[in-house]
């Protein structure tokens, strides 16, 4: 016959048992889109994305599954890999076209894009990506609480592509090259007309028409850079550089 000790000790280890099986059962009873919301609000991204993953390959449908892929979509955002975020929001537009978070898919998408692009020395072509994201966000979604970081955004990266196409030319003028680097002055004029690169950007331009003897090409130069920038160094320096246009 058991002692009243050991009889306490077996309750016991009973009921811890019990309290572990039931630890188990309720969460076997957690969807994987349960388990990927709790990992999303701890900000577990790699474990969310596991498991909205999963989730959304096992199939269904509905509103969950439609939630489901916007969080995936965030998560991969969240863990900055950019490049897989864009996709899943692009298939989450794709996808849900009536969704009330349209509108949040298609700005994150095009943010997407803005993290992606890199210092202008470098390939810009996620960033002009970036910009095109931006200005069909603008234009689908005129009134967009996200309208002014949307801008703010294009002219940032606007600014980049400016300065790029700066140092292209003067690359070109240091290779002795001035036609190729006239085009990209003239590219920089055209395509970045509010870049603060354009007093600068007008000088070197009105240097090479001057060396290639281009006076009628001088003339309306030196007239912008005086009309638009009269007070700049650049304007200053046109001056003593093209005193007989003045």
């Amino acid at each position: 016959m058991r002692s009243p000790r050991t009889r306490r000790a077996v309750t016991w280890l009973l009921a811890l048992a019990l309290l572990a099986l039931t630890g188990c059962a309720s969460g076997e009873k957690l969807s994987r889109k349960e388990k990927g919301d709790r990992a999303f609000e701890r900000g577990d991204w790699p474990q969310a994305i596991d498991e909205y993953r999963l989730y959304l390959d096992a199939g269904g449908g509905g509103a969950e599954t439609m939630v489901a892929q916007f969080q995936l979509a965030r998560s991969y955002f969240e863990n900055e890999d950019f490049p897989t975020a864009a996709v899943e929001f692009e298939i989450y537009q794709r996808n849900y076209p009536r969704s009330d978070s349209l509108e949040a898919a298609a700005y994150y998408e095009a943010q997407c894009w803005v993290r992606q692009s890199l210092p202008y020395d470098r390939d810009q072509s996620p960033t002009e990506q970036a910009i095109r994201k931006l200005e069909a966000f603008l234009l689908d979604y005129p009134a967009s609480p996200y309208r002014e970081p949307a801008r703010q955004s294009i002219l940032e990266l606007s600014e980049k592509l400016a300065r790029k196409a700066l140092a292209t030319a003067r690359l070109y003028r240091r290779l002795r090259r001035p036609e190729a680097a006239r085009i990209y002055y003239e590219k920089l004029l055209r395509e970045h007309p509010t870049s603060a690169y354009l007093p600068e950007a007008l000088f070197e331009l009105l240097e090479i028409q001057t060396d290639a003897e281009d006076w009628e090409a001088a003339r309306r130069t030196y007239e912008r850079l005086q009309g638009e920038y009269p007070g700049s160094d650049s304007a200053r320096r046109a001056q003593e550089l093209l005193p007989e246009l003045r």
